[in-house]
């Protein structure tokens, strides 16, 4: 089979200069570099003559920037102002540097892989790419994954859709750079090769692999059989493992010498796993695996100093770099090629109360009416699966016998302050469905969604049968397609092959949502809730959650990096079922749930999106023992104070491409060790979180990064300087939380929604030891008027030599906005530590726009 570009090198043989790009010749290949914009560079590799389809990734970018071509008898360097890619004229590889001269990422000589390869009777090739990772480079991103890892570099992961598993192919590197791989087959980052043969009696599981199974099929099997293989490391060095083709029951466990590397058990697991070890050279090690079927399989690779990815279908070898000073411009240049993260609207920023499932119309008001009558804030209720009844699977319709009057329903939760999200599948029953079979838009079961008239059927229908009625918000199950996400492996869509692009499914399946609701209002922004994602959906207004996760500490445990890599592919929206999915049947009265329910939601009142969700769960708070009942509104009405900040930090992700959860590496780069710590996180510019994930602990460690006048806890004052690691006195009710010095903290009054007026001050609490500056934003709270500049910013610096707080004057004006605040300033300390009460002392001002200097 004819290999091109792999473990040979290409000499350059002639150089075109194109209109926003330059067009290298490589023996039978055509190099194409592609400034996007002055900190991204889009690179493609094509065989001569083909066609390449346009990118479902990437969006115009219009004007291309300037760009210089410089050539030597070695060398090719394209440049930016920001940024240069260097070709080598004898190997064709490429170098990216710094506008400096600096590299910071370099391709392997000899490595380019284009191997011809047929799928559905289309000619294609198997794309792939080798990359130069120095040892001390940390690599994140990538998608969310269960594995409990953190750090990328030298690990094998298959990039590849699957319920709690999401491949956003876009890799994060500590060197201040970002490389969005553009493919949407299934991807291997860098592969393992070496197999180990496993022993032993392979048996087939039963048991379900996705929700809708359960109930026939009862519940997973024990890990069934135990397969055992012998690996000698060729040198003492790291190696890593990878578990693949498993089954998706029960559990999935890898042992090193009878020791636990990695496990997962849950109803379904991920189809692999991947585990890394410190081994001697030429010393066997016995290596066994329990669970995943008949298909099983164990692969090694040594941790070395390179990165792969490698896909089994392509056009051409296509990625795009993005570089920046800082960590953060990176991601804010692949937002500018890829699209812009929409603000949602205000009460998505409040809590979600969600539940495997409300039954009836009745019951879902009766439930809103209670959380007003015990005065637990609530901003959306959230309708699961099978409203639909006699209707068919997924159909978009309501089963009338159990809701009569759907509109009616919705009105009486809008009069009780209640948002409304209904989930639809990609997989509808009835009348939908006969439609997208008629014209062609059905795919193995599936919409599909790369059809323009399979999208705009499918919103016709959700229109008609929930928007035109008042829902709020789409909760878009499913969207791999389907649990394992081999849905459309093998088949012919509108696209082409389903293999080609099956990893852009939930791209597209959002895309038909906000477009069919952008057409329809300019009063309602979009809010979408997806079970995947991949490179771009933050264009379309959308948040992803981990799946049918376990109600365990180890999967607790697990969602924190699975957050924070999910944070770094530049999707800044994400949250989880807290609480998990799959829930013990003692939940209500078990000690150890109701400790990890109140531990698992104080975290999750500092992630993006805060939502409780359980299969067959009554997830309302008064359905728990009272001291966790206490705990979780306590974190419910801490999540309510901070929605000035949270929404302030909401516009800076749409203004300035900023992220909500931020590992302390992306925050603190120049701290060495901050790239190591995958279990903290700042929330914003200003709150270092480091949840409890482990049973009884009543005090827990927190590496504190460098930073001028450390950090203050917000629930005792006491100051401690950075650089170090503290220990911190952790009861259930108090999540690990610091403030950095400097910081500016808006927080509001303890309101039961966010449409609920208040006369209350605003509470602009002061953490001395440094200067500091915010932007408090706000706007209508809906509808898109803040694109067009329907919105205020009132921007406020401290000076700590001073002790001078300065509210400068008011940018912007936007229907309904207080031309008068009111608002209570403190001063934060150890002798005033309040914590998250609402302060009585401090100075109370009214702001009424203009400049206002406050000394303290």
């Amino acid at each position: 089979m004819l290999i091109l570009g792999l473990a040979m090198l290409q000499a350059v043989f002639q150089i075109e200069r194109q209109e926003g790009s330059v067009a290298v010749q490589l023996g039978s290949q055509r190099l194409v570099i592609e400034p996007l914009t002055p900190s991204a560079i889009h690179i493609q590799v094509v065989p001569n003559g083909e066609a390449i389809p346009p990118s479902l990734v990437r969006l115009p970018v219009g004007k291309p920037p300037i760009f210089t071509v410089r050539k030597s008898a070695n060398e090719i360097q394209v440049a930016t102002k920001l940024m240069r890619v260097v070709l080598n004229r004898k190997s064709g590889a490429l170098e990216f540097r710094t506008s400096g001269n600096r590299p910071f990422l370099t391709e392997r000589a000899g490595t380019r892989l284009l191997q011809p390869a047929t799928v559905g009777g289309v000619p294609l090739y198997k794309v792939g790419q080798t990359f130069e990772s120095p040892p001390h480079e940390r690599l994140f991103g990538l998608g969310q994954f269960q594995n409990g890892l953190w750090n990328w570099r030298g690990l094998p992961l298959e990039l590849r859709q699957m319920n709690s598993q999401i491949s956003v192919p876009v890799l994060f590197s500590s060197r201040n750079f970002g490389l969005l791989w553009e493919n949407a087959s299934r991807t291997d980052f860098n592969p393992a090769e070496t197999a180990i043969l496993l022993e032993g009696e392979r048996q087939e599981q039963k048991g379900p692999t996705a929700t809708e199974q359960i109930r026939r099929q009862g519940n997973p099997p024990s890990a069934a059989g135990r397969l055992v293989g012998t690996f000698t490391p060729p040198k003492t060095g790291a190696y890593a493992f990878a578990v693949r083709g498993g089954d998706r029951r029960g559990e999935l466990t890898l042992e090193l010498d009878g020791k636990p590397l990695n496990s997962l058990v849950n109803f379904w697991t991920t189809s692999g796993i991947e585990a890394k070890s410190v081994l001697s050279g030429g010393k066997p090690v016995t290596l066994s695996v329990r669970g995943g079927g008949k298909g099983i399989k164990l692969f090694a690779r040594a941790i070395d100093d390179s990165t792969t990815f490698r896909s089994d279908y392509g056009h051409a070898v296509d990625y795009t770099v993005f570089h920046g000073a800082k960590p953060e411009d990176a991601i804010a240049a692949y937002r500018e090629v890829t699209g812009k993260a929409p603000m949602f609207p205000k009460w998505a920023y409040g809590f979600w109360q969600c539940r495997e499932r409300y039954a009836s119309q009745k019951e879902l008001v009766d439930t809103a009416a209670e959380f007003r009558r015990r005065q637990i804030p609530m901003d959306l209720i959230v309708q699961d699966w099978q409203y639909w009844g006699p209707h068919g699977w997924g159909s978009y319709e309501w089963d009338e016998a159990h809701y009569p009057d759907p509109k009616e329903m919705i009105d009486q939760l809008h009069k009780l302050g209640t948002r409304f999200m209904i989930s639809v599948w990609c997989n509808p029953s009835g009348r939908a469905q006969a439609e997208l079979k008629a014209n062609h838009d059905w795919v193995n079961g599936w919409l599909d969604v790369f059809s323009n008239s399979g999208r705009s059927t499918r919103w016709k229908y959700i229109d008609q049968a929930f928007f035109s009625k008042g829902a709020d918000a789409w909760w878009g199950d499913a969207t791999e397609p389907g649990d394992p996400g081999t849905d459309w492996l093998g088949t012919t869509t509108s696209a082409g092959p389903g293999d080609v692009i099956t990893s852009a499914y939930p791209l597209m399946a959002s895309r038909g949502l906000y477009e069919g609701q952008r057409s329809a209002s300019k009063d309602k922004r979009v809010c979408i809730l997806t079970r995947s994602a991949f490179p771009g959906i933050q264009r379309y207004a959308s948040a992803s959650w981990s799946g049918d996760i376990n109600s365990t500490w180890d999967a607790f445990r697990r969602q924190v990096p699975a957050g924070l890599n999910f944070s770094l592919t530049g999707i800044p929206y994400w949250t989880t079922d807290t609480g998990g999915f799959f829930r013990p049947r003692d939940q209500y009265a078990s000690p150890d749930f109701n400790e990890l329910l109140s531990r698992w939601f104080a975290w999750s009142a500092f992630c993006p999106i805060l939502r409780i969700h359980g299969y067959q769960s009554h997830t309302e708070f008064w359905n728990y023992l009272p001291e966790t009942q206490r705990v979780l509104l306590g974190f419910d009405e801490l999540r309510y104070r901070m929605l000035p900040y949270n929404y302030s930090v909401a516009w800076q992700v749409w203004k300035n491409d900023e992220s909500i959860m931020r590992p302390l590496g992306l925050a603190f780069p120049q701290d060495p060790r901050s790239w190591d710590e995958g279990a903290s996180y700042l929330f914003g510019p200003s709150l270092l979180v480091s949840p409890v994930t482990e049973p009884g602990a009543s005090t827990w460690r927190v590496y504190l990064p460098a930073c001028p006048g450390g950090w203050i806890n917000f629930w005792t004052g006491k100051r401690s300087h950075g650089g170090q690691d503290v220990q911190v006195a952790s009861p259930v009710d108090m999540i690990p939380l610091f403030v950095k010095a400097g910081s500016i903290l808006p927080l509001g009054p303890v309101i039961q929604s966010t449409g609920m007026a208040s006369e209350s001050p605003l509470e602009l609490r002061v953490y001395p030891g440094a200067n500091g500056a915010f932007t408090l934003y706000d706007d209508a709270g809906d509808g898109y008027g803040y694109e067009s500049g329907a919105h205020s910013e009132i921007p406020i610096t401290w000076r700590e030599a001073s002790h001078t707080l300065t509210l400068g004057a008011r940018k912007g004006t936007f229907f309904g906005m207080k031309r008068t605040i009111k608002l209570r300033v403190v001063m934060a300390s150890e002798a005033n530590a309040i914590g998250p009460r609402e302060s009585t002392g401090g100075k109370t001002v009214n702001y009424s726009g203009q400049p206002l200097i406050l000394k303290l």
